[in-house]
C-alpha cells in the first residue's frame, strides 16, 4: 500500500498563525493587567504609609503646637508637602480644626460657653495612578491633657448660600489674616450644612475672606481704599470669646450671549425688458423695445421671471407692474415659488385669478416656507391690432439683519462692593468687552440685572429683549442689538403693558419745542429716535387700539438713552 503525505497548506498556517496570535494576546492581556494590579496596590501602600507617618508624627506634637502653619489652630505643621516615592509623587495634605463637641452644647448653648472642646486632624495624601487621581485618607481626635480651654480668642463662622439662601456645600473658603501672630492663610471647605466653623481664631479685626466654587460666582470681603472707602462688606473682627459670623452668597454662573446687527436693507428684482435675460420661460410672448408684448399674430401668451433668491431673506415685500393695457385686452401677474409652481390662494389672496393692479403687498408670505419667488403674467388681446405691454415688473424684500462685527459694549451689574466717600456706588461686576468676528459675544456672569452702555459709533434702532438684561442663576440668556450709525443724542423707548408685557405695534410720538417724530414700536417692543439734542423736557405719547393713551412728560436725553414706558 502506497501513503500519501501532504504538508501544511496556507490556510492551515494562517489559521495556525492566528490561534497564536489570539493565544499570545491574551497573556499579554493579563500580564499588562497584573503589573497594573501590583503597580496600583503598591501606590497604594505608600500613600497609606505617608499618611501614617504624618499622623503619627502629630501625635507626637504637644497639644498646645497640634495646629497648621496659618491655620486656625496655628502650629508648626505645614498644610500641604509633596514627596516622591517609588517614582510616585506624592502630596500630603494636613487639616487641623477645633471642634465643639454637641455633649455640652453647640455654640452659644454650651453649657460652659468653651467651644473648643478637641481637636481633629485630617490627613489626606493624594496621588495619581493609572491615569486617574487617587487619595488615602486618615481623621483622628486629639483630647487637651485637661481640661478644655477658650484657646486663647473667638470663633469664626462662615455660612456660603445660594441665590435662594440654601446652603451651598463643597464650596472653598480662603482665609487670610496678615495682622495676627503667627499669621493666618488657611483654605477649607464649606459642610454639608454650608458652614466653616472655626473655633480658635486669634482676636483680629483683619480677617479676609474669599468664597469660591467651579462654575459658581464668587464672593468674598473687601478692604478699605481710597476709592472704596465704605467697603461692603468689609475685613471680619473676631472678639474674644465671641462668635463672628459672615454670610457669603454665590451661585451657577448665568450665560448671556450678545449678537450685534446691521438693520435689514430694502432691495428690489426689477426687469424693464430691455433683453429677455432675467425671463425664465416664455409662451407666444417677446420683450420688444422695452417691453413685454405678444409675439407676431398671436392673442395669448404667458410668460416668467427668473427665480428671485435674495441670500439672507428677511421679508418680502410688494410686486409692482407698469401695464399698458388697451380695451378688451387682459395682463394677470401671479407669483409662483422657485419650482414655477403658482402659490395657492392661501398663501397669496387672489393669486390664482392673478393682479391687475399694484402694488400687491408679498409680506405675509413665509420666507422660510417660500425662500425663492418668481413673478408670471398672462396676456391676452381680441386682436392682433390691440397690442396689451408689459412695461416693467418688479418684487421688491428685505434681507438682514446682518451681523455686525467688533461692537464694543460694557455691561454693569446692580450688585456693589461699597461706596466712595461721597457715597458714589461701587459696582461689583463691570465687563467692557466686543462682539467677535461673527457679531456675537458669550460671557458667563454673576446673578444679576445688567445695565448696557459704551456702544461705541452706534445708535440702539432695537434691542431684544432690552436693556437691562436680569440673569437668574445658571440660566442661558440671549440678547440682540440692531444698531445704525451713532448720532450724538438718542432715545430707546421701552413700551410695556401694566404687567410688563412687551407692546408692538403702538404708536409713539416725541415732541418738544420745534421737534415732533412718530414711530411704532417693533416686535420687540422698542423705539428708537436718533440725532436727537440734549434736553429734560421731551414729551412722550402712547397709543394703541385696546389700551388708554398714555403720556410721558419731563423726559431726559443725554447719550445713549433707554426709557421704559408703562401703559394701561
Amino acid at each position: 500500500m502506497q501513503h500519501q503525505y501532504r504538508g501544511m497548506g496556507l490556510i492551515d498556517v494562517i489559521v495556525g498563525s492566528a490561534l497564536v496570535l489570539i493565544v499570545f494576546l491574551a497573556l499579554m492581556g493579563v500580564l499588562r493587567a497584573s503589573i497594573l494590579l501590583s503597580a496600583l496596590a503598591k501606590a497604594n501602600a505608600g500613600a497609606t504609609s505617608l499618611a501614617d507617618s504624618q499622623m503619627e508624627y502629630l501625635r507626637g506634637l504637644t497639644y498646645d503646637n497640634l495646629g497648621t502653619v496659618g491655620g486656625i489652630p496655628a502650629g508648626p505643621v505645614p498644610q500641604a508637602t509633596t514627596t516622591v516615592m517609588d517614582s510616585t509623587a506624592y502630596t500630603i495634605q494636613t487639616y487641623i480644626q477645633y471642634i465643639d463637641d454637641p455633649a455640652d452644647g453647640l455654640g452659644v448653648n454650651d453649657t460652659n460657653g468653651i467651644t473648643t472642646d478637641y481637636k481633629v486632624a485630617k490627613v489626606t495624601v493624594s496621588y495619581f495612578a493609572a491615569g486617574q487621581p487617587r487619595s488615602a485618607v486618615l481623621v483622628s481626635n486629639f483630647a487637651p491633657p485637661g481640661i478644655e480651654t477658650t484657646g486663647g480668642g473667638g470663633t469664626l463662622q462662615i455660612n456660603v448660600v445660594n441665590a435662594n439662601g440654601a446652603a451651598v456645600p463643597g464650596a472653598t473658603v480662603h482665609i487670610v489674616n496678615t495682622s495676627t501672630a503667627p499669621t493666618v492663610d488657611l483654605s477649607t471647605f464649606s459642610n454639608a450644612a454650608g458652614t466653616v466653623y472655626l473655633p480658635g481664631a486669634a482676636t483680629s479685626t483683619n480677617y479676609q475672606v474669599a468664597v469660591t466654587k467651579a462654575g459658581y460666582s464668587n464672593a468674598q470681603t473687601y478692604t478699605r481704599t481710597t476709592t472704596n472707602q465704605n467697603p461692603s462688606p468689609g475685613y471680619l473682627t473676631v472678639v474674644k470669646d465671641q462668635t463672628t459670623t459672615g454670610t457669603f452668597a454665590i451661585d451657577y454662573l448665568a450665560s448671556l450671549t450678545m449678537r450685534t446687527y446691521s438693520p435689514p436693507t430694502p432691495g428690489t428684482f426689477l426687469d424693464t425688458f430691455n433683453d429677455e435675460s432675467l425671463l425664465a420661460a416664455t409662451t407666444s410672448i417677446d420683450a420688444v423695445g422695452g417691453a413685454l408684448q405678444l409675439s407676431g399674430s398671436a392673442l395669448s401668451g404667458t410668460a416668467r421671471s427668473v427665480a428671485v433668491s435674495p441670500s439672507n431673506l428677511d421679508t418680502w415685500g410688494n410686486l409692482s407692474a407698469g401695464l399698458s393695457v388697451p380695451s378688451g385686452a387682459s395682463v394677470l401677474l401671479h407669483i409662483y415659488d422657485g419650482s414655477g409652481v403658482l402659490l395657492p390662494d392661501s398663501v397669496l389672496s387672489g393669486n390664482a385669478t392673478g393682479f391687475s393692479s399694484f402694488p400687491v403687498d408679498l409680506s405675509g408670505i413665509s420666507t422660510s416656507t417660500y425662500p425663492t419667488l418668481a413673478i408670471g403674467a398672462d396676456m391676452t388681446t381680441p386682436n392682433t391690432t390691440t397690442v396689451p405691454q408689459i412695461l416693467e415688473w418688479s418684487l421688491g424684500y428685505t434681507t438682514g439683519p446682518t451681523p455686525l462685527p467688533n461692537v464694543p459694549f460694557t455691561l454693569t451689574g446692580t450688585k456693589t462692593i461699597g461706596s466712595t466717600g461721597s457715597g458714589v456706588p461701587i459696582y461689583k461686576t463691570i465687563v467692557a468687552t466686543t462682539t467677535n468676528a461673527m457679531g456675537a459675544r458669550t460671557l458667563s456672569l454673576e446673578w444679576d440685572a445688567y445695565g448696557l452702555s459704551n456702544v461705541t459709533g452706534y445708535d440702539i434702532e432695537d434691542a431684544c429683549p432690552a436693556p437691562p438684561y436680569s440673569l437668574a442663576p445658571g440660566s442661558t440668556n440671549a440678547a440682540t442689538l440692531t444698531l445704525v450709525p451713532g448720532t450724538a443724542n438718542r432715545l430707546y423707548v421701552l413700551v410695556q403693558d401694566a404687567n410688563g408685557n412687551s407692546v408692538s405695534g403702538a404708536t409713539v410720538s416725541l415732541s418738544r419745542t420745534g421737534y415732533t417724530s412718530t414711530h411704532t414700536t417693533s416686535a420687540c417692543a422698542g423705539a428708537y429716535f436718533g440725532n436727537l439734542s440734549a434736553a429734560s423736557d421731551y414729551e412722550i405719547d402712547i397709543s394703541k387700539s385696546g389700551y388708554t393713551n398714555a403720556t410721558f412728560t419731563g423726559v431726559s436725553v443725554s447719550g445713549q438713552t433707554f426709557y421704559t414706558a408703562t401703559f394701561p
